[in-house]
């Protein structure tokens, strides 16, 4: 073990140095993502208490000593604070505050310490890289970065979960993926699930990394548009077979947006009101199917259908939870220890004892449930900001085509992030937040472009 760790160490370090010296913090914090999505903790980590060490944590510690020379030495780009970003600092505040007045310890579970590792990984480390992100100077030649890194890593994503779908191991990488299915009890096993192990999260980071790839195409000639078109073939492959209605919705709407804002208005009414018809008769003539289909090895077509029948109850729950705590919830990080308390209730008609053991699968009902109004608000408004700001770039008409299909992106990522946050709590999932922070950091940057575009327009 002593051996690994030295040599993780030394990798860790080797790439530190060469994001450093060549890739500047935008691609630090690339590579913090990226290597959170193949490196975590199912690839290896180091045991320090409630926080295992992984090589994507030991990269941002990297990357934090990097933005703290840059700015030292006037290389980093700071950006004045806006309101996302007094929003973030508040909803950050309310979660520290809510995690550490209740039972943050969570002795008395299988996962002690969980409420505080959750804090950690899902929002604070998020958080670090958007302020990294924002302060970085974005030119044409970073916004290639962006499109390219994402694209190249979906064909990865893509190879990697097709070729664990169809049972060609010799391709899959990490070899954990496998592995990990050997028992036959894995969750999710019979779906292209990718190295987070997880078909909601795969399916997420794809649906991105499809929009991302289409960024290209006014920047290709007619042989790239063609090689183009394939990998967006092979990305919508692997997000079919994620088999999971959210990522389908998720891909959908990446192509609407990719493709649809971006062409002229006179083609947009025809293609979308052709888009709802195929999707009308799709639903109605397939809604058993939608709703019922074997997807997991370990499950039957009964148990996908009885999936849906879940939400209600979750919702129901959630319902009465907030009844009871509405402005300040139960605490961040405490759904499991507060829910049972709910569960015996049978005043409605949903069998509330169905829900034991589930997390909440809904974004903003988990975060209305452990930090009220107060927390989901400053979320919610956060979010707003930062779509109020893409959008603003993407419909600058003074603004440079690559700046606007940042923004782009960003309605993309936002977008796909709160499709699958109505049947997932996918705050809880890897890099999920991480995507998001990064992405909403990245438009932040360009924040003074929209500025000056409605200045120009006021003269």
């Amino acid at each position: 073990m002593e051996a690994v760790a030295v040599i993780a160490g030394i990798v860790a370090i080797t790439w530190g140095a060469v994001v450093f010296c060549r890739g500047g913090l935008l691609g630090g914090c690339l590579a913090v993502l990226l290597a959170g999505v193949c490196f975590s903790v199912p690839f290896f980590k180091i045991e320090l208490g409630p926080l295992p060490l992984t090589v994507d944590r030991a990269l941002l510690a990297l990357l934090i000593v990097q933005y703290v020379f840059w700015r030292r030495h006037g290389l980093a780009d700071p950006k004045p604070l806006g309101k996302p970003e007094y929003l973030l600092l508040a909803f950050l505040a309310v979660l520290v505050v809510s995690t550490f007045t209740h039972d943050w310890k969570s002795l008395g579970t299988k996962t002690p310490y969980q409420p505080v590792a959750w804090l950690a990984i899902f929002y604070l480390m998020p958080a670090a890289i958007y302020w990294i992100a924002r302060q970085t100077k974005i030119t044409e030649r970073q916004s290639l970065i962006v499109f390219g890194a994402f694209a190249l890593f979906g064909v990865y994503l893509a190879i990697t979960s097709l070729a664990e779908y169809f049972g060609a191991t010799w391709l899959v990488f990490p070899q954990y993926i496998v592995t990990s299915a050997k028992d036959g009890a894995a969750e999710f096993d019979g779906r292209g699930r990718g190295p987070l192990l997880n078909p909601i999260g795969s399916g997420m980071l794809l649906s991105v990394c499809l929009g991302a790839a289409l960024m290209w195409w006014p920047r290709l000639r007619r042989a790239g548009q063609m090689l183009l078109l394939a990998i967006a073939a092979l990305l919508v492959a692997a997000i079919f077979i994620s088999l999971t209605r959210s990522v389908w919705m998720g891909g959908i709407l990446t192509l609407v947006l990719a493709v649809g804002l971006a062409l002229p208005w006179r083609w947009r009414g025809p293609l979308l009101i052709g888009g709802l018809l195929v999707a009308v008769t799709l639903a109605i003539t397939q809604w058993d199917n939608l709703l019922a289909f074997k997807r997991d090895k370990a499950l039957s077509a009964q148990d996908t259908a009885q999936s849906v029948k879940l939400r209600p109850v979750l919702a129901a729950i959630a319902w009465e939870m907030f009844k009871d705590r509405p402005m300040l919830g139960c605490g961040y990080g405490q759904y499991a220890v507060e829910s049972p308390a709910y569960l015996s209730d049978r005043s409605g008609d949903l069998p509330l004892e169905q829900g034991r053991g589930y997390i909440q699968h809904n974004v903003a009902l988990s975060l209305l449930t452990e930090t009220g109004l107060l927390g989901l608000g400053l979320f919610v408004a956060m979010l707003f900001f930062w779509t109020r700001d893409a959008w603003r770039l993407w419909r600058g008409a003074a603004t440079p085509l690559w700046a606007r299909h940042l923004g782009l992106l960003f309605l993309i990522v936002v977008g796909v992030y709160f499709i699958n946050g109505m049947f997932h709590d996918v705050s809880v999932i890897a890099m999920a937040n991480m995507t998001i922070f990064f992405m909403a950091g990245v438009t932040a940057a360009l924040r003074p472009l929209t500025t000056e575009n409605e200045e120009e327009v006021a003269k």
